[in-house]
């Protein structure tokens, strides 16, 4: 058991953990404990800064306990009372019946609670979960500005790196559909580049790949140069109904809007692939050659394209 609070933090990792003092213990104890907690968060909200502000606490019971003691729920509502989303995470969940009847009754007394069962070490009869649920539940309680931070530090689910990712794919594609519209032909072409060349080094840090230690530069104008190839059929027309003015412009950006935001939206996931091959460990950027790295690419990007542009 902890025996004071703990800070837990890594060099290069944007997120801190503060260890606390356990309540299995005497009244004087507890009080003393829960004291120190509400010390330490009023003192990180009198900063000038968010990110060292204490942002989510995780309050953890044994769910084969079967019960939560009323002192308990009066330690969660003063947290509760100074602005601080509190999680009941519900540890040792064998059973998610009874912890989700447990997590029921923890929500009738303080409805601004939010709980989640977690068993992180399965057993032959009940595999492991809840982690990835807590890890998605935090990030949604975050404050916008840290939510990407917290998405590229944590490693449990790779799906709360996919929705950020897919929000910038999909922020990119409006961009890269208005610039279909532009009246000059082929003008359009370094303003998408540059929009989806801002989209891949943003879903790098999503995905928190170290751009220094990986071929990122490389990837990013290897990923670039494949669309530039798969798409180059695509976009001739476009620029013939360009050259007219008026009905010709509205109709060649109609073309060129709609296939150059298929295109990015190709383009964006098939890159959200690779980095996803990257921080699993099934793919090592720094050890592929720029041939080997321009195949994966373009198989990528070519079956993503494949899903986006029927013909």
């Amino acid at each position: 058991m902890t025996e004071k609070i703990r800070l837990i933090e890594a060099q290069d990792f944007p997120v801190r953990i503060y260890d606390t003092v356990g309540f299995e213990m005497n009244a004087l104890a507890q009080w003393r404990s829960v004291s120190s907690i509400k010390k330490l968060i009023k003192s990180k909200q009198k900063t000038t800064t968010i990110e060292d502000d204490i942002h989510c606490l995780w309050y953890c019971v044994n769910a084969s306990g079967s019960r939560i003691e009323g002192q308990e729920l009066k330690y969660i509502n003063q947290f509760v009372d100074l602005n601080i989303p509190v999680i009941l995470v519900l540890t040792k969940a064998y059973s998610p019946k009874d912890a989700d009847e447990l997590g029921f009754r923890a929500v009738e007394k303080i409805p601004a609670l939010k709980t989640v069962n977690v068993l992180a070490e399965g057993t032959t009869t009940q595999p492991a979960y809840g982690v990835q649920e807590l890890v998605e539940l935090t990030a949604e309680l975050l404050p916008d500005s840290l939510q990407q931070s917290f998405a590229s530090a944590q490693k449990a689910s790779l799906e709360l790196k996919h929705k950020k990712a897919s929000a910038v794919v999909n922020a990119t594609v409006a961009t890269t559909f208005g610039t279909g519209f532009v009246p000059i032909p082929v003008a359009d072409a370094p303003i998408m580049m540059a929009a989806q060349s801002t989209m891949l080094s943003k879903i790098t840090a999503i995905y928190g790949v170290d751009p220094k230690s990986n071929q990122i530069e490389t990837a990013i104008a290897g990923a670039l140069g494949v669309l530039a190839a798969v798409s180059a059929g695509k976009t001739a027309v476009t620029s013939v109904f360009k050259a007219y003015v008026g009905i010709g412009t509205l109709v060649g950006g109609l073309i060129s809007g709609s296939v150059g935001g298929a295109l990015t939206a190709a383009l964006g996931h098939a890159y959200m692939q690779l980095m996803a091959l990257v921080v699993t460990g099934k793919v090592d950027l720094s050890s592929l050659s720029s041939s080997e790295l321009t195949d994966m690419l373009t198989s990528l990007i070519k079956n993503a394209t494949d899903q986006k542009i029927k013909p």
